[in-house]
C-alpha cells in the first residue's frame, strides 16, 4: 500500500486538529469535576442523557449489562440507572 502526499496530508492535519482541539477543551474541562463530567451543567439533561446511552453501546457496555441479566434477571435492566443516582448523592 502505497500513501500519496495528500493522504499523508489529511492525517497529519486530522491529528494536529484533533490534538489542538484535545489542548483547548482540557482547559474549559479542569476547571473542576462539574466542567468535566457535565460540561459545567450548560447541556440540557437530554443530552447528557444520550450521551450516557451511548457510552453503553460499546462492547464493555454490552458485556456489563449482559453480567448483570445474567446475574440478576429482568430486574437488572434498571440498576445502572439506580447506580447513577447513588453516585450522585456521594
Amino acid at each position: 500500500m502505497q500513501l500519496h502526499f495528500i493522504d499523508i496530508s489529511i492525517i497529519v492535519v486530522y491529528l494536529v486538529s484533533m490534538v489542538a482541539i484535545g489542548f483547548l477543551i482540557s482547559k474549559r474541562a479542569s476547571k473542576n469535576l462539574d466542567s468535566y463530567f457535565l460540561a459545567d451543567r450548560s447541556f440540557p439533561w437530554y443530552i447528557l442523557g444520550v450521551s450516557n446511552a451511548t457510552g453503553m453501546f460499546d462492547i464493555t457496555g454490552t458485556m456489563w449489562l449482559v453480567t448483570l441479566f445474567f446475574v440478576y434477571g429482568v430486574k437488572s435492566a434498571w440498576i445502572p440507572w439506580v447506580c447513577r443516582r447513588l453516585i450522585r448523592y456521594f
